[in-house]
């Protein structure tokens, strides 16, 4: 039964898609800012994110992020993903933010120096990760980002000397098995940390347009697929692969993202939506004053 709830375990690690608009396929490279928020301070941090991404907006910078916070996990996390094709291009990225935002205008300027001011107060903590697309690992990758609300967002660690042991179960028992449940809904994007946490560690994104879809039991209609030997060569490579496995959902949040127009074009009312136009007062009605009375006749 334990066995059992790892292969499960492993298939929602991988049930994952892409951080990309069009079906292209996922990003080469990740950063991924993983942000620890001090308790009852969500609020004036979204806020705070807002506005700085609102400033990334103004000054055209090219540090394309999705900004995400927790539905289940960790309720004083937020999490960032920008995408590259590559680390030189991620450097040049970062490197021309920097330029950008190193002489603002003086409205600008005096924005992020109040913003720099409240981030100690606002946050316990901050992780910076950097990772590479293992195609290896994936299962029917790209999906349209933008018409996207949330993240599932699965964290494994793969206990020393077993890399290749989880590599190999997931291309020729998970991958397989998929296939033969034609689980078409399942979109597999599986990234392995470089940089930034414990070696072993592998991070999968699956994107959801509802919660709802978690009702479709993607992971016993993939157990189902398997032989009973499959089962079991699964059951024991996990059991002995897996050191550890953390699921959390996130909802993606547009105005702490900060996304390319492409990407806008996608869903424009979700990415940038109107301002709602404060009501107009309706005049008052005036109620006429009485007459004054007539004089008495003299």
């Amino acid at each position: 039964m334990k066995k059992s709830l790892l292969l499960v375990v492993l298939s929602l690690v991988l049930s994952s898609v892409s951080l990309v608009v069009a079906q292209e396929g996922p990003p080469k490279v990740l950063l991924i800012v993983r942000e620890e928020i001090k308790p009852g301070m969500m609020d004036d941090h979204n806020r705070h994110s807002a506005e700085f991404a609102s400033i990334f907006s103004q000054l055209q910078t090219p540090n394309h992020r999705l900004a995400m916070v927790p539905v289940a996990g960790s309720e004083n996390e937020v999490l960032y993903v920008t995408g590259a094709e590559s680390f030189g291009e991620l450097e040049g990225i970062m490197q021309a933010t920097d330029k950008k935002m190193s002489d603002p205008n003086p409205s600008v300027k005096a924005q992020m120096a109040r913003l720099q001011n409240e981030a100690p107060g606002m946050h316990n903590g901050m992780r910076d990760m950097m990772a590479i697309y293992r195609p290896d690992l994936s299962f029917n990758p790209g999906v349209p980002v933008a018409t996207m609300r949330y993240f599932s967002i699965t964290t494994v660690r793969v206990r020393p000397g077993h890399d290749a042991q989880f590599t190999e179960t997931t291309q020729k028992v998970i991958n397989p098995a998929r296939q033969k449940a034609k689980v078409d809904g399942l979109h597999v994007a599986v990234y392995q940390i470089i940089s930034g946490a414990p070696g072993g560690t592998y991070m999968a994104f699956r994107l959801l347009k509802s919660l709802a879809e978690f009702d479709s039991g993607i992971a016993a209609k993939v157990r189902a697929a398997m032989t009973d030997d499959q089962k079991k060569e699964a059951d024991k490579s996990v059991s002995d692969a897996i050191m550890s496995s953390e699921a959390s959902t996130y909802m993606l949040m547009p105005k702490m993202s900060y996304v390319d127009s492409a990407m806008a074009a996608g869903d424009p009312e979700f990415w940038h939506p109107k301002m709602e136009m404060a009501a107009k007062p309706k005049p008052r009605k005036r109620t006429p004053k009485p007459a004054a009375p007539a004089p008495p006749p003299q």
